[in-house]
């Protein structure tokens, strides 16, 4: 099955598959304001990149539902902050 795209009157699209946030092939969210967020089956889930892109310009890894990523920080804070976590 695919995901069916929904548009608020904002501009933001979400998809879902079976009631939840789901996308294979792109964000799962991609809100008016330029923020993007990946989601499989309604967990927030990225394996390319970061499955949070804030139009702030901070970004969070999340494999499976819980903040991940081996190869740096987990979270990067547009204030430099800077947070490693391995499943969540």
């Amino acid at each position: 099955m695919k995901s069916i795209c929904t548009i608020n009157r904002f501009g933001t699209k979400e998809w879902r598959l079976n009631g939840n946030l789901h996308r294979e092939d792109g964000p799962a969210i991609d809100r008016y304001n330029g923020s993007k967020e990946w989601y499989i089956n309604g967990d927030l889930h990225r394996e390319d990149g970061p499955a949070i892109t804030s139009s702030n310009g901070s970004k969070e890894w999340y494999l499976n539902g819980k903040r991940h990523r081996l190869d740096g920080p987990a979270y990067e804070g547009v204030d430099g902050t800077k947070e490693w976590w391995v499943n969540g």
